[in-house]
């Protein structure tokens, strides 16, 4: 390949055949024709080629790079076609239609023998860009693009045509923008305007993050999702190298990587891609909601690991950076270090597990990874949290210290709390959430998702010693959800498509969660006074997300550190076990939680295993037996 000469048009146009430039002329480069799909070669050549327009194969071709671009690129096919007065019938009428703005449904590949001409293209904000071609420039349109035609003054082209297979020339004129060659082009090169503003975003990040003293050396390091190349879950990242001075860092050292792991774009002077790269395609997979990570090494981020499991900070105004309300409380989970970053990632997707909505990961005496839902929100909250752990270290003891100290002075320092019965009218359960899911699960069965549940049916069947019809599985699905519903059966399978089918019900607005008037009071009041909050439930952990996140009083999620069902906690609900696993996954002991609920039996695991209980009597609850031994309250605000 080598140069060509091309450049933005003015927008009025009078005579085509002129060059039309800019004042002052707006030069385009090689690299941005490459960027919009346009390829070029100079071949001068080196054979007399007849003038007239037919199909013609020469045997024992002399232009050997040619001949070695035909076979690599699979032209199959060529024809002179020679334009000039003399040569072209109905030349004036030809060379109208050639300057109508119009796509091709395959490639559109010129090869000038002689003489000169302009072909115009479309870029991504759809200026015109006029590329000039003399003898020897073999020049590439892909499939889709907008583009057309023109001679200059000189009024002589002689220009070989290629093509795959049997050629179609067939002008497509604009609008176009529906048709699939279109919809393809836009697909393919749409997503490079985006690729070069976020390398950009990357590299001024980083510099950034260089003069605040969080990458020195060549540390520190920042992937993004090129978001619209593909589907979110698909979508290459690009990543940072190893090794590189952020400081120096320059937007082309930055690395395209799939999500297999395979690099679709190498740098030139960067030897490998980042140490952390399989981290945030690990984030990147586990939370949808992000599509950028920065990860920095700060005196502070390391202090901050000090002595505890979980970062909690709460009444700082910069916690709204993070996406937490000022009311709020900011959980950041820390995970121990490796010996190297990809060994991170199975502890980084434990507590992404188990803190679905945090915003960032502290690594203990290493550094901090910090999410956005794009690159620029990766910066601030890199920035808010920046400044929150520099407050907490200048305090000399963050509030997480001290917590211990509240908590022995204040009483418990965890409530978990039951729903149904406890923070929701069982009502709301019984008569909304199971008829829906018994409702929705007859379109549902149709989805790609029927496989993998009616695997989890079948084998819960077995369990029961019960046929399962594996032959009509959609028929089986619909039948055991309905039964199962029926019959308030607490199994794995059930709870787990239930969660699918009410994800997809709050989400559109269908559902809403219920809670008692007191629900949002009392949760609250407890984040307030220093307490964390978290639930137990026989349902799925996403189902108790969901009814807290989607309520008629608001988004209640913000208050709760924790979800747990019997399958995290390994146990049922009426064994101690499972509160025992709760007390340890939370880093407390057992006696200083308080456990809510509605159930007798429940009340009497917890207790056994350590915990204070409290019995919740709610309307449309089941009665408590007489000196049962356990504290009563009608309120969560008597608790």
């Amino acid at each position: 390949m080598s140069t060509i000469e091309a450049w933005y048009m003015v927008n009025n146009v009078t005579d085509q055949t002129a060059e039309n430039r800019m004042d002052p002329n707006k030069p385009v480069t090689l690299s941005d024709l490459r960027d919009l799909g346009v390829l070029h070669w100079h071949l001068p050549p080196l054979s007399d080629y007849p003038a007239k327009a037919v199909p013609w194969e020469p045997q024992g071709i002399q232009d050997k790079e040619l001949a070695k671009i035909r076979d690599s690129r699979g032209y199959n096919y060529a024809d002179i076609i020679t334009c000039s007065e003399e040569c072209l019938p109905d030349y004036h009428n030809k060379l109208k239609a050639f300057f109508e703005e119009h796509i091709h449904s395959d490639e559109e590949v010129r090869y000038i023998l002689k003489g000169s001409g302009y072909f115009d293209v479309r870029d991504r904000k759809d200026r015109w860009i006029r590329i000039k071609l003399t003898a020897g420039d073999l020049i590439v349109l892909p499939e889709g693009i907008y583009h057309r035609f023109t001679m200059d003054s000189k009024n002589f082209t002689q220009a070989m045509r290629l093509f795959k297979g049997v050629p179609v020339w067939t002008p497509i004129n604009r609008p176009a923008d529906s048709h699939l060659s279109r919809e393809r082009y836009l697909q393919r090169f749409q997503p490079l305007e985006e690729e070069q503003t976020l390398r950009s975003t990357i590299v001024s990040c980083l510099r950034s993050f260089f003069q605040q003293g969080w990458c020195l050396g060549s540390s520190g390091a920042m992937a993004c999702r090129v978001a619209s190349a593909t589907a979110a879950a698909g979508a290459p990242m690009l990543v940072t190298p190893s090794g590189v001075p952020k400081e120096q860092l320059e937007s082309e050292d930055l690395f395209l990587v799939a999500t297999t792991g395979e690099l679709l774009k190498i740098p030139s002077r960067a030897a490998k891609v980042s140490d952390s790269a399989s981290v945030f395609q690990a984030v990147f997979d586990r939370r949808s909601d992000v599509t950028a990570v920065c990860h920095i090494h700060s005196v502070a981020s390391v202090l901050a690991t000090e002595n505890q499991e979980v970062l909690r900070v709460r009444g700082t105004e910069m916690i709204k950076g993070l996406g937490v309300p000022g009311d709020g409380v900011l959980v950041v989970p820390i995970i121990d270090n490796k010996a190297t970053e990809p060994e991170l990632v199975p502890e980084l997707l434990r507590v992404l597990e188990k803190y679905p909505m945090a915003p960032a990961v502290l690594v203990r005496d290493h550094g901090a990874y910090i999410f956005g839902s794009s690159a620029e929100k990766a910066k601030i909250a890199t920035e808010c949290l920046g400044f929150i752990l520099d407050l907490e270290m200048r305090r000399g003891r963050t509030e997480a210290l001290e917590a211990p100290l509240k908590r022995r002075r204040c009483g418990p320092s965890v409530v978990l709390l039951d729903i149904e019965g406890t923070t929701t009218p069982i009502s709301f359960v019984k008569d909304k959430l199971f008829p829906y899911a018994a409702s929705a699960v007859a379109s549902w069965v149709e989805t790609a998702e029927l496989a993998e549940v009616a695997r989890d049916y079948e084998k819960q069947c077995k369990e029961d010693q019960v046929p399962f019809n594996a032959a009509a599985p959609k028929e089986e699905v619909l039948r055991l959800t309905k039964e199962w519903i029926a019959k308030d059966r607490k199994v794995p399978a059930l709870k787990d498509l239930q969660g699918k089918l009410w994800k997809h019900g709050y989400e559109r607005g269908e559902l809403k969660g219920e809670m008692f008037e007191d629900t949002p009071q009392a949760m609250a009041q407890w984040v307030a006074a220093g307490k964390r909050l978290a639930i137990f439930s026989s349902g799925s952990r996403e189902a108790q997300r969901l009814i807290f996140k989607y309520t008629h009083q608001g988004d209640l999620s913000c208050f709760l550190s924790a979800y747990f069902d019997p399958k995290s906690a390994q146990a049922s609900k009426q064994e101690a076990k499972a509160y025992a696993e709760i007390a340890l996954s939370l880093g407390i002991e057992a006696t200083e939680g308080l456990f809510c609920t509605d159930v007798l039996g429940e009340a009497q695991a917890a207790s056994k295993a350590g915990w204070k209980t409290v019995l919740l009597k709610r309307p449309g609850n089941a009665p408590l037996p007489p000196q049962h031994g356990f504290r009563e309250a009608t309120s969560l605000l008597d608790v």
